[in-house]
């Protein structure tokens, strides 16, 4: 084969894949490409496909190389160079630009990633309101049957009224007045921390009964509060004297205790159990071993509700103190 003959065919070669590659149909491989694969590995290809170009120069530079005797071609070899120089100025301009879309990519997809974090955020806001609301829909309904329920406190009510009160009466519920009591009963402070179990006492067959006990108590406790100045003793002596029948409360071992055994006293794990968060006006550090408490029904059930309370009307802050209110077996005794 003669020289020129040969020189067609390398030119031949070199111009076919760099046509192929400039053209539409490589462009649109191109851009599936570009979809398909991670930024790091485009660079890693480039950056392969920048070894092979040098690798195909050194190729041509001893493909074109004239025989030993003869003078190099060096003008065949300068437009070699321009050739390949041409096409890594085009892979490196391809670069630049596939750089700039990933870059652009990555913008959006921060922004979309921010806009989704605000929209869960937005979407549990509204899902703790609505919580919120439904828990002040149920406070209102207890409230609002307990109060229908009180009415039967009012005296003699009309023949008319008769079966209104006594179903109202039957929808008495512990948590009904425990949202009362905090509305009439201003001298007797029950935070929440104090509650223990109020819905399960709520389901028990004789939650109605609890209830009406309970009201009972609260009152009298707020009923001594407010009397306290004019009265020498304590609550007990307040049960046993008090004239206002509508607020007494019996002053009777089976009722009411000032004071737990020595046994109880003397266990380190039932005292801690009458250890309650308390006002820190009444206590520095915000707890106070409670004895005093009220025995909202009779007999050892480990169901049946208790009520802790600390009596400071006489104190600094001239209020009860509600330390527990909720089932027996979680202030238990020696027999317990």
């Amino acid at each position: 084969m003669s020289e020129q003959a040969e020189s067609s065919g390398v030119e031949a070669a070199l111009a076919a894949p760099a046509l192929d590659w400039l053209s539409e149909s490589a462009a649109r491989e191109l851009a599936a490409y570009l979809l398909e694969h991670e930024p790091d590995q485009i660079r890693a290809d480039l950056n392969q496909s920048a070894v092979h170009l040098a690798r195909i120069r050194e190729r041509l530079l001893l493909l074109v190389e004239p025989p030993p005797a003869a003078p190099p071609d060096e003008a065949r070899l300068a437009e070699f160079e321009r050739t390949v120089s041409n096409l890594q100025q085009q892979l490196d301009e391809r670069a630049a630009q596939f750089e700039k879309a990933n870059l652009d990519h990555a913008a959006e997809r921060v922004r979309l990633i921010e806009e989704r974090q605000a929209a869960d955020g937005r979407i549990a806001e509204l899902e703790a309101e609505l919580s919120e609301a439904r828990q002040a829909v149920d406070r209102l309904q207890a409230k609002s049957d307990s109060f229908a329920a009180a009415l039967v406190d009012r005296g003699p009510a009309p023949v008319e009224l008769a079966d209104e009160i006594a179903e109202a009466e039957a929808q008495f519920t512990i948590a009904g007045v425990i949202e009362m009591s905090r509305d009439r009963c201003q001298r007797v402070v029950m935070p929440d921390a104090s509650l223990r179990e109020i819905d399960t006492l709520d389901v028990d067959e004789k939650a109605a009964d609890w209830a009406r006990e309970l009201w009972k108590a609260l009152r009298a406790l707020n009923a001594y509060a407010e009397e306290s100045e004019f009265f020498q003793g304590g609550f007990w002596e307040w049960c046993e004297h008090s004239n206002s029948e509508h607020n007494l409360w019996p002053a009777t071992p089976k009722k009411l205790a000032m004071s737990e055994s020595d046994t109880v006293k003397n266990d380190s794990r039932l005292w801690r159990m009458r250890r309650f968060l308390v006002d820190a006006k009444v206590s520095p550090n915000g707890y106070q071993h409670m004895e005093a408490h009220l025995k909202i029904a009779e007999g050892g059930g480990q169901h049946i509700p208790r009520l802790y309370f600390h009596d400071d009307v006489k104190g600094r802050t001239g209020q009860i103190h509600i330390g527990f209110l909720g089932p027996h077996r979680l202030v238990q005794t020696s027999q317990s």
